[in-house]
């Protein structure tokens, strides 16, 4: 489960910050605009709190912990908020492999913040081309400073986004695309332009800049989408997506054009994923930039015998990743994912969780997963096992998900903001596979049309349907499929059984769903 660390409703006793600056037990406007409210030391130990809580919080449901319930408090004010963002700037360490989520968790759930509040904080680290380009750089300061960028640009999407990307804050992310020095800069400054782009007026200005380049930055960049350093890796990814969805480039062949896909018979499925995941051309790689929890089935269905995949993991933070039915349901902005409902079960390596119907087991046998490590995951549909393993050393069978279903299961995976996996499902030697049992891989079993293997671009995906004929018996929902489904006790139809199955409440008149039946019935 991923998502919100904060519920919205809080107490008071527990939003009272005891360390302000206080007169009679009140604080005065002067007091105020002087001491920002809070001790600063105050704010950066509410920050080291809140990345510990957030990065071992399981329940969404659960009181919000009080350092984030005071955190929230301060960041109502003006003053407060820049002090906040000041402090996560400062104290968040780099190899934190929970840092720059805690920093959108904690961005997404304060209160919006004005533009002039953001241009505030840009003048106050003075962002800029020489400081991008300068000698004595602080390389935790200046990705936290990125992160910061991006978070905001995704929360102020409009005129608003267009404000703040002042020509020195363009420059100061420009110029770390052309340095290449540090890559953990480079994909937070890549990542924000990202963000930025979301506002078309943003996108065309920072489309314009990339092109007066001599050599086109992502260009360069995508070229590290196979290397063998993780972080690059990150970067080449992050361009050839920019390239293909944002920034393209007029001539420039679309990376799926370009991918052999004679051998790979089994994929990610591009029309079975929620709506802010990133796919590889390939359809074998995914990435989340997101706040929200995003989710992705494969496209190779199993009903019976044993069957392995195995994940590699880029990153080392909150992925869920495992198995699922059709039934499972993808909730990205309520922070469910693989394993938090009773048709889809995962493990998280990095807390080191196995996830069923939304309730963890601690793992304490396995160290937490870096990038490098290999995730084993088979099911047994003859013994009802699931057997997760990171490089080789497997955990116990899992039989929980057997009591609810037996059949109909999918490879799957869920990711938290800026987490990315690739996997291998058979087209590839397995580096770690099962030697107490026979078992198959998708890929020699699988198959798919030529059109099936096409990763396409989001952007193309979403204008062939505004551009085709669509059929008076079509899926309301998708357009793809036939409306064969009523849905009970409301009655509504018109929806195809693959949209129903992800469905809890009707999207007409948003009754519960109680049962699902044929419209031929």
């Amino acid at each position: 489960m991923g998502g919100c660390c904060c519920s919205k409703e809080v107490q008071e006793e527990a939003a009272h910050v005891p360390d302000l600056q206080e007169t009679n037990g009140s604080v005065t406007e002067t007091q105020t605009r002087q001491t920002k409210f809070v001790d600063p030391k105050v704010v950066d130990q509410l920050v080291l709190d809140m990345l510990t809580v957030a990065a071992s919080r399981t329940d969404t449901d659960e009181e919000s912990p009080v350092s984030l319930v005071k955190l929230h408090v301060i960041a109502d004010k003006e003053e407060g908020w820049i002090q906040m963002v000041s402090s996560m700037v400062n104290v968040i360490p780099l190899e934190d492999p929970f840092g720059p989520t805690a920093i959108s968790i904690l961005l997404d759930d304060c209160p919006l913040p004005s533009k002039e509040s953001v241009i505030k904080v840009t003048q106050l680290f003075d962002l800029s081309h020489e400081r991008a380009t300068s000698e004595d750089l602080n390389i935790r300061t200046e990705r936290n400073i990125c992160v910061i960028l991006g978070c905001i640009a995704e929360k102020l999407v409009g005129p608003n986004s267009v404000a703040i990307l002042t020509e020195d804050t363009l420059q100061y992310l420009l110029a770390f695309l052309t340095n290449e020095e540090e890559p953990r800069i480079v994909l937070f400054a890549l990542i924000a332009l990202e963000k930025f782009a979301h506002t078309t007026e943003n996108k065309l200005i920072i489309k314009s800049r990339l092109e007066k380049n001599e050599e086109h930055p992502l260009l360069k960049l995508e070229k590290h989408n196979h290397s063998d350093n993780f972080v690059w890796r990150q970067v080449g990814f992050c361009a050839n997506w920019a390239l293909d969805n944002l920034f393209t480039i007029e001539g420039r062949t679309l990376s799926y054009m370009l991918e052999d896909m004679s051998q790979i018979n089994a994929l990610l499925n591009c029309h079975d994923v929620s709506e802010y995941l990133q796919m590889s051309s390939n359809g074998l790689e995914a990435r989340c930039d997101s706040y929200s929890f995003e989710s992705v089935r494969c496209t190779f269905q199993v009903d019976n015998g044993c069957w392995y995949y195995e994940a590699t993991i880029i990153t080392s933070g909150v992925m869920q990743i495992g198995w699922a039915t059709k039934n499972s349901h993808y909730l990205n902005d309520e922070g469910y994912g693989i394993g938090d409902d009773l048709y889809s079960l995962s493990y998280d390596g990095c807390r080191r969780l196995v996830w069923y119907n939304a309730k963890p087991v601690p793992i304490s046998q396995l160290p937490a997963w870096k990038p490098g490590d290999i995730l084993g995951c088979l099911i047994d549909l003859n013994r009802k096992e699931v057997v997760f393993s990171l490089n080789g050393r497997k955990l116990y069978p899992c039989k929980e998900i057997f009591d609810t279903t037996r059949y109909g299961f999918f490879a799957a995976a869920s990711f938290m903001a800026y987490q990315q996996c690739m996997f291998n499902f058979g087209l590839e030697k397995f580096k770690y596979p099962p030697t107490d049992r026979k078992f198959s891989a998708f890929n020699d079993h699988a198959h798919l049309t030529d059109d099936e293997k096409k990763v396409i671009p989001r952007r193309i995906y979403l204008e062939q349907l505004r551009c085709s004929s669509v059929r008076e018996d079509s899926c309301q929902l998708c357009f793809d499929e036939t409306a064969s489904c009523v849905l009970e006790p409301c009655g509504h139809r018109g929806f195809c059984s693959v949209c129903t199955s992800q469905l809890k409440d009707c999207p007409l008149c948003r009754a519960d769903i109680i049962s699902i039946k044929r419209q031929d019935t």
